[in-house]
């Protein structure tokens, strides 16, 4: 038996033709598939991120209270005297906040930040977590 006619997968090879055209746009879009799942999948990771946050001031107290940090030390005593220690999401009279200011030192600005996926809402970035692993 002459080794041309042996059945091996460099023989295979060969009959099919070497690395052209053809086989460069296969390997091509077959990477890309890869990269952009990728890249796909650590955009969750970054994009739902639950940044630090904080109640916002009621604007009777703090108008435009809009940085997570204290600008001053009155603001910081009103942080501390208004917000409710116990809970990153009830004020001092126990009531559940709806509106909070977060920190974008770390992440910049998320999706969790725009939609308030924090409090009563977490549960909603469970569920977008298991939409967008069925739409992979």
């Amino acid at each position: 038996m002459s080794i041309s006619n042996e059945i091996s997968l460099e023989n295979v090879l060969r009959r099919c033709g070497d690395f052209g055209r053809f086989q460069f746009i296969h390997f091509f879009f077959l990477n890309l598939i890869t990269i952009v799942s990728g890249i796909t999948t650590y955009y969750y990771v970054f994009g739902v991120a639950e940044p630090s946050f904080r109640c916002r001031l009621p604007s009777n107290i703090w108008p435009h209270d809009d940085q997570f940090k204290p600008i001053n030390n009155t603001h910081q005593l009103l942080i501390e005297t208004w917000l409710s220690s116990s809970s990153k999401c009830d004020d001092i009279n126990g009531s559940i906040c709806s509106d909070f200011v977060y920190d974008q030192s770390v992440f910049g600005r998320t999706f969790t930040e725009d939609a308030n996926f924090v409090c009563r809402n977490a549960v909603k970035k469970t569920w977008l977590a298991t939409l967008y692993q069925i739409g992979a």
